[in-house]
């Protein structure tokens, strides 16, 4: 993949979507599991779109 392209920009945007979700469920959800969870999924999220990077 490469950094620019149309795969890379919806990773980042789906990234950047369960980040916030992420912020706004650590401060207005009681649940922390849901908090882990998207953060989680954000994270590993990333680290497919790092990977995906080295292996065009």
């Amino acid at each position: 993949m490469i950094r620019g392209s149309k795969t890379d920009e919806v990773l980042t945007l789906l990234f950047m979507l369960l980040a916030v979700t992420a912020i706004i469920c650590f401060f207005a959800v009681d649940n922390r599991m849901v908090f882990l969870i998207c953060g989680g999924v954000a994270a590993c999220l990333r680290i497919v779109q790092y990977i995906l990077r080295f292996f065009p």
